[in-house]
């Protein structure tokens, strides 16, 4: 026999209209009653009835994942860890979520299109910022509630917006090598197209500039090779695992003869030694700050663009080493 919205009150020990209203996630009801309340639907097995409850409120309770249209995604620990964060902290909403990938831009647009057209979903959250683009002109210009994971390159206080402080995080990895005693440093990437790239390098430049250290940009080609630097910043873990490799095939250790520090503490930096020195950016915390901004974003259409920093915090692990 199914469960109905009555044996939920009777068990959180509410009145059916308060379940109701934690159906709709109501700002009315406090936090602390709609933990109880959705503690009570779980272990009852409570399962709303969707169709009429898009009829009743308007809104479908999915909202829609962007991933950006790129080729190399599922080789990227970062989406994978901030979508499940995002689908985790959907689920304690009782929200459910709606994938749209692509090859391009344009195969993006048409699918978030769709899926909003069609009354889909509630609203999207973009993993990915920069430059704005089709899919981003689309939900500007139809107003439909989306948050940006990362900082956009236009319009910062149109759009609500969740990310570290990347600038900040670029020059916190100078710092370090420089309390080691590091003066020749660069900068590894493999792209030069992301907001993220942008800021970290800008961070890293200007702190290497303000300490007076030699700095450099390398990009991780198969002409990459190093000078006669003692340290290196590399734009993310995966990356910095192609880069210890390449030394070593070049006769060079980390962190006897190169120090290494990185960015994402993703499973791959304590995979094999050396351990990596990396910064912990909280994937975590910036899929759920997402999830809940986006919500907010649905229920009260008034509310002015913001942006959200999460805290970063640094692992100190084997690749670094002070320069004697």
């Amino acid at each position: 026999m199914a469960v109905t919205i009555k044996d939920v009150a009777k068990k959180a020990g509410v009145n059916a209209s308060t379940v109701s209203r934690v159906i709709k996630d109501s700002s009315e009801i406090s936090d602390k009653t709609k933990v109880k309340v959705r503690k009570a639907m779980h272990e009852l097995g409570y399962r709303r009835n969707a169709a009429a409850q898009i009829l009743a409120s308007g809104k479908t309770n999915t909202i829609g994942v962007v991933f950006p249209p790129v080729a190399d995604k599922a080789s990227q620990p970062f989406f994978m860890k901030i979508l499940t964060s995002i689908n985790e902290t959907a689920r304690d909403y009782d929200v459910s979520i709606a994938i749209a990938t692509g090859h391009s831009v344009g195969e993006l647009k048409k699918q978030v299109e769709l899926q909003f057209s069609e009354k889909r979903v509630d609203g999207f959250i973009v993993l990915y910022a920069g430059k704005s683009d089709e899919v981003r002109d689309y939900l500007l210009e139809n107003k439909v509630p989306f948050v940006l994971v990362g900082t956009p390159t236009e319009g910062k206080n149109e759009i609500t917006h969740v990310d570290n402080d990347n600038m900040l995080l670029g020059r916190e990895a100078v710092r370090l090598l420089a309390q080691l005693n590091h003066q020749n440093i660069s900068f590894v990437t493999d792209t030069k197209e992301t907001e993220v790239f942008e800021e970290r390098y800008q961070g890293f430049k200007d702190e290497a500039e303000r300490l007076g250290l030699s700095h450099d940009l390398l990009f991780m080609d198969s002409n990459f090779s190093l000078r006669n630097e003692t340290a290196l910043v590399v734009m993310d873990d995966v990356l910095s695992l192609k880069v210890v490799e390449r030394l070593r095939s070049q006769g060079l250790n980390v962190p006897e003869d190169v120090s290494l520090i990185t960015y994402n503490n993703s499973i791959f930096g304590a995979m094999i030694h050396p351990y990596l020195t990396t910064f912990d950016i909280h994937i975590e915390q910036l899929g759920a700050s997402a999830i809940k901004k986006i919500l907010d974003l649905r229920d009260n259409k008034e509310n002015l663009p913001e942006k959200t920093i999460i805290p970063f915090e640094l692992i100190v692990r084997e690749s670094t080493k002070a320069r004697i």
